[in-house]
Formats: C-alpha cells, sequence, structure tokens
C-alpha cells in the first residue's frame, strides 16, 4: 500500500468511526452532517480501499436519512395496521406497535398471528398478565402456535411460568 492510500484510508477511518459515534449517540442531525462531509470529501478518491470505506458511509447516510425524515405510508385495512405494527415491534416502539395491533383487534381482526405478535408485544414490555392472554387468545385460534410459541427465543422468560407451560404443551 502506498504512503498516500495508507494516510488517506487512515483518516476517512477516523472521521468514520467519529460519524458512527454520533449515530449511536442517536445524535441525527450530526451524524448526517458528518457522513455528508465523508462523502464529499473522498468522492473523488482514486483508492479502492477508501471508496469501500465511503460506501459504507453512503449506507449509514441513507439510514441517518430515513431516520431524519420517515416516509408515512397510508394505513388503510386492517392488514396494514398489523404489518405496520410488526414493522414498529422490529423497530423497537412496542407501545406504538400495540397500539397498531389494538386497533386491528378492534377493527375484528381476530386472527391467530395478530394475538401471538400481541403476546410477543406485551412480553417485551414485561406484561406477562396481559402476554399470556394471548397467547391462549392466540393457541385457541390455531393450536398449532403451541410449538411456534414454546420454540419461539422471544417467550423464553416465560418457560418457568406454570401457566405458560399448561398452554403450550
Amino acid at each position: 500500500m502506498k504512503l498516500k492510500e495508507e494516510k488517506e484510508l487512515q483518516t476517512i477511518t477516523a472521521e468514520y468511526e467519529k460519524a458512527l459515534q454520533l449515530f449511536h449517540k442517536k445524535s441525527y442531525h450530526k451524524a448526517e452532517a458528518a457522513f455528508k462531509q465523508i462523502i464529499d470529501t473522498y468522492k473523488d478518491s482514486e483508492f479502492y480501499s477508501v471508496l469501500e470505506i465511503q460506501t459504507r458511509v453512503k449506507v449509514h447516510y441513507a439510514i441517518t436519512q430515513s431516520k431524519l425524515h420517515p416516509q408515512t405510508v397510508p394505513l388503510r385495512s386492517v392488514e396494514d395496521y398489523v404489518w405496520e405494527g410488526v414493522f414498529q415491534l422490529n423497530a423497537g416502539d412496542t407501545d406504538k406497535a400495540l397500539e397498531l395491533f389494538n386497533h386491528a383487534e378492534k377493527e375484528n381482526h381476530k386472527d391467530a398471528y395478530l394475538y401471538y405478535l400481541m403476546a410477543a408485544a406485551y412480553l417485551r414490555k414485561e406484561d406477562s398478565v396481559a402476554s399470556l392472554r394471548y397467547v391462549e387468545k392466540c393457541i385457541k385460534k390455531d393450536a398449532t402456535y403451541k410449538v411456534l410459541i414454546y420454540n419461539e427465543p422471544d417467550f423464553e422468560p416465560l418457560l418457568q411460568n406454570q401457566d405458560f407451560l399448561n398452554l403450550v404443551e
């Protein structure tokens, strides 16, 4: 590796690490500016190794943009509420997920998968009573969920609960 390439690689790496720290601290505005600066500074680099890191920076820049400027999708059907709830649950916003799931349930969408999701969401909130209520509703709708729930890592905290074991065994 040539001296010039090595120096440029060290510089972009240090800048990228600082930008990632801002990103992980959820300082998205500062992270966005830092990522944009790196992209602009190294866009014409002649070195593949530097461009490779710049490509990673572009990915984080896009993620930061989505955090700062989230796109909203109109929720028209009950299924839209369920799928948006799944997205929110996976994104870590359990309260929003439960709000969406409850809306779907109120709209008479009472299937086993919805109850499964609600049980998992309540368990994330450490509400084992509500979680068990939805585990029971889920299994009453579709007994095949017994195996899935029993083997799902999200439900491990309930493995010591006799009421849970009575439902899934």
